[in-house]
């Protein structure tokens, strides 16, 4: 069964629509002194589990605050990802 050709005007503001729905791939600037648990972990020389068990101690005890900052993953497109610093 063959469709039938659309008979329908184009949408002059299709344009529009398609350039506020593009996808944008934005990173956000990560402020000195911010470190992921990665980090933390390579640099305390910690296995990341134990890190974490670390951090998540620290940040109920207030030693340390935590934000979520978009950053680039692999090459994958950028996610939040939470940081931490001491307080």
């Amino acid at each position: 069964m063959k469709s039938k050709p659309s008979t329908s005007k184009p949408d002059p503001d299709l344009a529009k629509w398609c350039a506020a729905l593009a996808f944008q791939d934005v990173c956000d600037v990560v402020p000195p002194g911010w470190k992921t648990a990665a980090e933390i972990a390579k640099m305390l020389g910690l296995h990341s589990s134990t890190a974490q068990r670390h951090i998540r101690a620290a940040l109920a005890e207030g030693r340390f605050e935590c934000q979520k900052f978009r950053v680039k993953v692999g090459q994958r497109s950028s996610y939040p990802v939470p940081h931490y610093r001491l307080t």
